[in-house]
């Protein structure tokens, strides 16, 4: 089994209408998807992995849903392996798909809200405010309820 965190770089965070910054998947410590320093809308995308993780942690077997990042076509793909396990896949822009790993379906639930809390701390810090991250404020209260 692998481990799986998503990191933020809360110091890449800023704000014109959207907050935008550095996340990735992050295996077993050191490799990183789609890469460090990759920028996307963070908000947005951790809303969006939410509700796949949520999905996910509900599914049948074999299911898959999609990880997907905002700019660019590179996504993460989770198979639904086992009632508490799933395979990620990476998926770049000329529609392969890499195994990354096995991983804990709770882990990665567990992860989600802890990038989440750690950006939504840094942006109330910073006074921002837009309708996706309040969006996200009710969206991680879902899936810690699970």
């Amino acid at each position: 089994m692998n481990h799986v965190s998503i990191e933020c770089d809360l110091e890449s965070l800023t704000y014109h209408e959207q907050v935008v910054g550095n996340i990735a998947f992050v295996i077993d410590y050191y490799d990183y998807f789609p890469g460090q320093g990759w920028s996307d809308f963070v908000a947005i995308v951790l809303n969006w992995w939410i509700d796949s993780c949520r999905a996910l942690v509900f599914a049948p077997l074999h299911e898959t849903y999609s990880f997907s990042f905002m700019d660019g076509r590179d996504e993460i793909v989770a198979r639904k392996v086992s009632e508490t396990e799933a395979k990620l896949f990476y998926v770049d822009r000329d529609a392969r798909h890499v195994l990354i790993g096995t991983v804990s379906i709770e882990e990665l639930r567990l992860a989600l809200i802890k990038v989440t809390y750690q950006l939504l701390n840094a942006i109330d810090r910073n006074g921002w405010e837009h309708e996706e991250i309040e969006t996200l404020r009710h969206t991680v209260k879902s899936i810690e309820r699970i």
